[in-house]
């Protein structure tokens, strides 16, 4: 697994959902500096700026000082905030990418489920470069409990990750006293859709079903099926749009329409609507053009022998009003 130890962000890429901007509870941050991880002061007090939340951040380093800790208590106390005290410690992961960072989370959250030491722990929120993980607190009544930052390894981690922590603890807890992590905009993925030019195939070929279940991607060498035998093809596009872009809600939908001609052109078989392909797919960090990327596979059985025409159409239903991608096949049925 691999090593966490110390920082996460990005500020111009990502925006904070208008949630952040309603927070109105005064959380009282106690950075613990004792570990390898260190805070970026002045992306901490950029964050707090930028979100207006002075008023509601309060910053404490706990450095050797233990009496700080006692301080920001009081000061909770004082503030009708006691149960807002954030005993908080961060950690770098050797990753350099939100899929890397994704897998070293899961690992740590498996450890959860396995380390007698861990037990309690769990993920407050993750987003693309960063994670709070709260540990177990229920060992020192007086000690609030140990939340980590887990950032990934690049310079702007930090720029994005504070603004988060920081909306998710001044952002109310709702009636079960749980909080709802603020949303990641990512304005890079957004401006690259808007841009972005119809959905297209970019390969496509007659497949080997049995090599493809192997992971093997084999083309077939002829054209020539049994009756009753399927006609795997295998697609490749790319601009495939997504709904909800840049948020951790985004998905992409393609739906498949398939058609049957004979020599002549007609129409034997249609068959709209055969298959939808969705899946959700939440903005990666760093962004680039190969997120809007998508492979599909699809089939169909002919009992009749004769020579055929397969049209498979493919829609980008995140944006219905971009013409279809289409690869027609010529096969012959004996």
């Amino acid at each position: 697994m691999k090593h966490f130890a110390a920082s996460l962000a990005i500020a111009s890429l990502f925006l904070v959902s208008a949630r952040a901007e309603e927070a109105n509870v005064p959380a009282f941050f106690v950075l613990s500096e004792r570990g390898e991880g260190t805070f970026d002061m002045e992306a901490w007090q950029r964050a707090t700026k930028a979100l207006k939340n002075e008023e509601f951040v309060r910053t404490y380093r706990l450095g050797g000082d233990g009496s700080v800790l006692q301080k920001a208590q009081a000061d909770a106390e004082k503030a009708h905030a006691a149960a807002n005290v954030v005993m908080l410690m961060t950690t770098t992961t050797q990753d350099k990418n939100s899929t890397e960072f994704y897998e070293s989370l899961r690992q740590v959250e498996q450890q959860f489920q396995t380390d007698p030491t861990l037990k309690g722990a769990s993920v407050l929120a993750r987003w693309p470069m960063c994670a709070l993980v709260q540990l177990d607190g229920s060992r020192n009544a007086k000690m609030p409990p140990v939340t980590m930052v887990f950032v990934l390894d690049d310079p702007q981690a930090n720029v994005f990750c504070y603004p988060m922590v920081q909306s998710y603890f001044t952002t109310p807890p709702g009636p079960d006293g749980k909080r709802v992590a603020p949303i990641s905009i990512d304005g890079a993925t957004v401006a690259l859709q808007a841009v972005l030019p119809p959905m297209k195939l970019t390969k496509k070929t007659l497949a080997d079903k049995a090599a493809f279940k192997q992971g093997n991607l084999v083309e077939r060498p002829n054209n020539v099926y049994a009756p009753g035998e399927e006609i795997f093809i295998y697609a490749f596009f790319e601009n495939v749009g997504r709904k909800d872009v840049g948020t951790p809600m985004s998905s992409y939908e393609i739906g498949l329409d398939i058609e049957v001609r004979d020599q002549s052109g007609k129409v034997l078989k249609s068959l709209p609507d055969e298959h939808t392909y969705k899946a959700d797919s939440p903005p990666p960090f760093p962004v680039s053009l190969d997120y809007f990327s998508n492979f599909a596979t699809a089939g169909i059985s002919l009992d009749t022998p004769g020579s055929y025409t397969i049209a498979y159409i493919f829609h980008d239903r995140s944006r219905p009003e971009t013409l279809p991608a289409a690869v027609e096949f010529d096969v012959t049925v004996e």
